[in-house]
């Protein structure tokens, strides 16, 4: 069975779009149904329900994906062991990171949990947490660091393949531009209308966390003006006065002590975050053990500081 084949099915599986998957799978749409058909086909049953309008995994495509994930980790695993088996492994991390927390959360804790003999050769990849999800259940990262909320899990890894141990904490702070005279352009305290938003794109953590927390409390009565999947993004258009936006206050504490951007509302809009490290259960590198044991070490250390 061509692995690859596996990766293409995971990637249609989580989008359930084929335009949107073969986009992803950097192929034409005609080719890439072509290879879920030889998937079946090698497979023996139909693992996608097909209509004009939707896209839906079969019962058989529902049992089948958790396997075609394990055997893509298992052909990582089995790569990684020959190497060292044959003593060209290298000491090496591969890492996935949220675009927010890569800005700035990760090199820092990176260097504060190993530093750099610890880590060793370091690739690390940034992208939405929708995205790094796949690439973690296609074998692609040995772990991934983002946000999770603690009213549910936003991960989309199956939690009996993964383990995962929260390694800090963030807030989410609704913050805009200043008028000339200091306050801030929006107040979330003022009722009488609606409050320009700009928004994250559903393929972001930080969506699923804001929606999760307006579950547990009354939604301030706001209206989207953009949406972006960047942090970061979101941040620059409201320090352009495009409207307000809830932002991680790692990444945004500068621009909020310097005045650049202000808060639009009280303590009471503010949503906690943790800050969470998943891993496969399966076994990992010697080296990829040691980072994981680092980094369980690290945290209870601050829990308990």
């Amino acid at each position: 069975m061509d692995s690859e084949l596996l990766e293409d099915f995971l990637e249609l599986a989580k989008e359930l779009s084929f335009s949107r998957a073969a986009e992803m799978r950097s192929m034409t749409q005609p080719a890439f149904s072509r290879r879920i058909r030889a998937l079946e086909e090698t497979v023996g049953t139909a693992l996608v329900h097909r209509t004009s309008r939707t896209v839906r995994l079969t019962p058989a495509g529902k049992t089948f994906q958790p396997h075609a994930a394990t055997i893509l980790r298992l052909i990582a695993d089995a790569q990684a062991e020959a190497l060292a088996a044959a003593g060209r492994a290298e000491l090496t991390l591969n890492l996935a990171a949220t675009h927010a927390l890569s800005h700035r959360f990760v090199p820092g804790w990176l260097m504060h949990v190993a530093g750099p003999a610890g880590i060793g050769a370091l690739s690390m990849v940034s992208d939405t947490q929708q995205q790094l999800a796949g690439q973690m259940l296609r074998g692609a990262a040995d772990f991934l660091v983002c946000y999770g909320s603690s009213q549910m899990d936003i991960s989309g890894l199956p939690s009996r393949h993964y383990r995962s141990h929260a390694i800090g904490h963030d807030l989410l702070v609704p913050l805009c531009a200043r008028a000339a005279d200091g306050s801030p352009l929006w107040s979330l305290d003022d009722t009488s209308h609606d409050i320009p938003w700009i928004t994250y794109g559903s393929a972001s953590g930080l969506h699923h966390i804001l929606e999760a927390a307006w579950k547990m409390q009354p939604k301030p009565r706001l209206e989207p003006r953009m949406s972006s999947v960047l942090a970061t993004t979101n941040m620059e258009m409201a320090r352009q006065g495009l409207g307000v936006s809830w932002l991680p206050l790692s990444l945004a504490g500068d621009l909020l002590a310097n005045e650049s951007l202000v808060r639009a509302g009280g303590h009471r809009h503010d949503v906690p975050v943790n800050i969470v490290l998943y891993r496969p259960r399966a076994r990992l590198s010697p080296h990829a053990e040691s980072f994981w044991q680092r980094a369980i070490t690290a945290s209870m250390q601050e829990l308990h500081a």
